[in-house]
């Protein structure tokens, strides 16, 4: 996964599109009650062109019809595919250590098939890795957590190799993948000391396949998504044995909505869902709408400055959480009032907003006006280090890499004063050393000999992505379908991709009951960019708040 996928300077260019589509649209189609059971036919998707953001890769590919070209992308034209053989999972024994005891555990890794409720054929095969600890004498007395991966295109890998599996990416003292050979290493904050875990690989992620490539775009919606997805879940409970035990979901990035409203599909098909994990939860469309943007990225951008040391002395010596506050309070207060005034403003009130805005964010008092009070990843991430031709990566601020000065035409150039394409230097240094050490530990350590092809950790594999509905309506259409249900999201302070403040915004207006929010609702921050079980810093802590959720501790609504 923990890709997805997996802000603005690359999810502007790329992932930008289906960002707004996604936040749009959460997966209410799949939680009518009378929603088929399969993905509907629809004609192919497009594919866009070009690389997207997040996660170190493109959200979709090229599309290209086979050829000399077509090595990597998914063609979703093709008439014929590879149909991933219905072989039994590998299955291994191995054992860690956790809190100084031993942990062993069953780890599987293969395909379950969806087959067609009317015809029983295989319409697709997911694949999926299983960790199950052993020596429980009843399985229906442990948590199952599924992880159903990030954006469109992003593999559930991330999640389950970047730090909540029993074995985790190990990062270089850089925090990224380094030099290869890349390794990997036990997970002390496994989640698997708590609770069971599948990792589950959305159609067109990791090796999952439509077993026709033609009918591919039948998955790229927000109900087929969610039907494939809820129809995994309960043929992989009734062939693993799992059917009574309590069910999690969990997902991040944008893909946060397909959790959200995957429990409103399951809970409508009669398969109980005890609760939901958002990480890096997707803003709802309110609070990107309009000038609501600006107020809910503000406190990110302010936090981004303290981090890079670009703020003045006394604010810099507020620390993190002072700071976020106070752009808090700046941002629903000060500016909130500034951009709705507009050019009512007196001069007064126009200078000072300008100078606070300076303060709060590192930036000129020019850029300031030149931007009119507005400016959003896109225009900060280049321009809070620009006089050191560097430049804050989305996923996570506290990166910074070097942006080269504009190529001139010839010799392959980019054409004449045009920039460099942008990049998101810490998925960069990630992605690559990531996929290679999953690859072998799938093969090394899981024994897993049956995938083929092109594994897509964070594109190539998804073409389109048609969105509809909104992520906040299937949380609320969920907890109106079970108000026992409970809820757990994680914001963090360095994602400009998924602003903290955003984030608690969308939690703020959730359409659900009083005893819901007052119980039910459980919102923590941390010190980290997006995937924050990547960061070894802020892993410990998610995974103690994860295994408090987990044991159904009750907890506040906001902390």
């Amino acid at each position: 996964m923990r890709q997805l996928r997996h802000g603005r300077v690359l999810l502007a260019l790329g992932l930008g599109v289906l960002l707004a589509a996604w936040i749009q649209g959460v997966l209410a189609q799949g939680g009518t009650r009378g929603a088929p059971q399969t993905p509907a036919a629809q004609p192919p998707a497009a594919q866009p062109p070009g690389p997207g953001g997040g996660r170190g890769g493109a959200r979709g590919g090229t599309g290209a019809a086979g050829g000399a070209t077509g090595f990597y992308d998914f063609d979703a034209t093709a008439q014929a595919g590879m149909v991933p053989p219905d072989a039994t999972p590998s299955e291994v024994h191995q054992k860690i250590t956790v809190n100084g005891e031993p942990l062993a555990y069953t780890a599987r890794a293969g395909f379950l098939a969806l087959r067609n409720a009317t015809s029983g054929q295989s319409v697709a095969h997911i694949f999926f890795t299983y960790y199950a600890k052993e020596g429980v004498s009843d399985p229906a007395s442990r948590p199952l957590v599924a992880f159903v991966g990030g954006a469109p295109g992003v593999a559930a890998a991330w999640q389950e190799f970047g730090g909540l599996g029993p074995k985790r990416m190990r990062w270089s003292a850089d925090w990224s993948a380094g030099q290869p050979p890349y390794g990997w290493t036990d997970n002390a904050d496994t989640l698997l000391a708590e609770a069971d875990l599948v990792f589950v690989n959305p159609v067109g992620t990791a090796f999952s396949r439509p077993d026709q490539p033609g009918r591919a775009s039948e998955f790229w919606t927000t109900a087929g998504d969610v039907a494939s997805l809820g129809e995994f879940v309960r043929s992989f409970a009734n062939v693993y044995g799992r059917r009574n035990s309590p069910l999690y979901l969990a997902a991040d990035d944008v893909g946060t909505g397909r959790a959200a409203g995957l429990a409103a599909y399951l809970i409508d098909r009669q398969v109980p869902v005890s609760g939901v994990v958002l990480l890096s939860m997707a803003p709802a469309a309110d609070a990107l709408a309009g000038d609501t943007q600006y107020l809910t990225l503000l406190p990110s951008l302010a936090v981004a400055a303290w981090h890079q040391q670009k703020l003045a002395r006394d604010v810099q010596a507020l620390g993190l959480e002072k700071v976020a506050d106070e752009a808090r309070q700046f941002a629903a207060r000060e500016y909130l009032q500034a951009l709705y005034k507009g050019d009512r403003m007196t001069p007064e009130e126009r200078a000072k907003v300008i100078a606070d805005l300076s303060r709060l964010t590192g930036l000129s008092t020019a850029f300031i006006v030149n931007n009119n009070l507005r400016f959003g990843v896109d225009r900060f991430a280049p321009e809070l280090l620009r006089a050191g031709r560097r430049a804050l990566s989305v996923s996570d601020s506290r990166v910074v890499g070097y942006v080269p000065a504009p190529i001139g035409g010839g010799r392959g150039g980019f054409g004449a004063g045009a920039p460099a394409p942008a990049v998101d230097y810490n998925q960069a240094g990630r992605a690559g050393g990531f996929l290679a050490a999953y690859e072998t530990y799938l093969r090394r350590e899981l024994n897993f000999t049956a995938g083929g092809g092109v594994f897509y950790l964070s594109g190539g594999g998804v073409g389109t992505f048609t969105s509809t509905g909104t992520d906040e309506a299937g949380l609320a259409a969920a907890f109106a379908r079970d108000p026992r249900l409970r809820l757990f999201v994680g914001a963090n302070y360095f994602d400009l991709g998924t602003p903290f403040y955003a984030t608690e915004f969308t939690v703020a207006h959730l359409n659900v009951a009083p005893e819901v929010r007052a119980r039910g609702i459980t919102l923590r921050h941390y010190e980290a960019g997006q995937m924050a079980y990547v960061d070894p810093e802020a892993l410990p802590r998610l995974h103690a708040d994860l295994a408090r959720f987990l044991s159904g501790a009750a907890s506040p609504a906001h902390q």
